[in-house]
């Protein structure tokens, strides 16, 4: 790891102003997810946080000089799990509006409660099987926060004359969003799709399998050039019919 706490990070540029950034590493072997970023005239919009502090500054710090003056800072958070949404009190201390689906905080303390944590540094550390001291050298000060605005199952941020699209599309997390950009045909499409290792099932069951389905025909429909999944590659539409059948697969298999 070259830096603790945020790896080798990779940016790749698609065009006017957006952004995704890979290979953000927490602790040795641990990823955290891939992050997007779109740039207006006088906005800056961020799909996930990172998951640590030193995460966090390197994307605010890219975003900024790429994007400099921007008058308002948007952050949303793809769904609850810690390696999309850990740093976002980063974001918040420097007054981003952050949005996530309306299940988010009460997913959230579900997943304290599984792990038994009694607050998020506790819950990080069992999350990632790490002691106190590993935590305060590679994750620092930032913690989750609750999202100021809530997206039901569609909604439309509009920012200089364009638009930002979260759409609820559960199956891997009963709070998954993925985020679609229509001026660059780009969906950042958090672990609804993930291209490292394919639909990651253990967090649901056949119902929300069928729902994560669902979900996916509906994507399938859409004029998509680019998707940026939650871990892995960047990827062209294909993957989607590729997730659906393996599902399908899943779901044929349990019965």
């Amino acid at each position: 790891m070259e830096r603790p706490g945020l790896g080798a990070p990779r940016t790749v540029e698609f065009e006017n102003g957006t952004y995704a950034i890979l290979d953000m590493e927490t602790v040795d072997g641990v990823h955290a997810a891939n992050v997007g970023i779109i740039t207006t005239a006088k906005t800056i919009v961020f799909v996930n946080t990172g998951m640590t502090h030193v995460q966090a500054a390197h994307l605010w710090d890219f975003a900024q000089s790429r994007a400099p003056g921007r008058e308002m800072t948007y952050v949303i958070m793809t769904h609850h799990h810690l390696d999309h949404c850990y740093a976002a009190s980063y974001f918040d201390d420097r007054h981003s509006l952050i949005y996530a689906h309306k299940s988010f905080s009460s997913c959230m303390a579900e997943t304290r409660k599984h792990l038994g944590a009694t607050d998020y540094q506790t819950m990080l550390e069992k999350f990632l099987d790490i002691d106190s001291e590993t935590f305060a050298s590679h994750v620092g000060n930032v913690h989750p926060v609750a999202p100021h605005r809530h997206v039901g199952e569609e909604m439309s941020l509009a920012v200089n004359g364009e638009e930002v699209v979260m759409i609820h599309c559960p199956g891997h997390a009963q709070s998954e969003l993925v985020i679609y950009h229509p001026r660059t045909l780009t969906l950042y499409a958090g672990d609804a799709i993930n291209e490292m290792a394919g639909p990651v099932t253990m967090f649901g069951d056949v119902g929300d399998w069928r729902k994560w389905v669902t979900g996916l025909e509906k994507l399938s429909k859409m004029e998509i050039e680019t998707i940026v999944p939650g871990h892995g590659e960047i990827c062209g539409p294909e993957i989607i019919d590729s997730h659906i059948e393996t599902l399908e697969k899943k779901i044929e298999e349990a019965l």
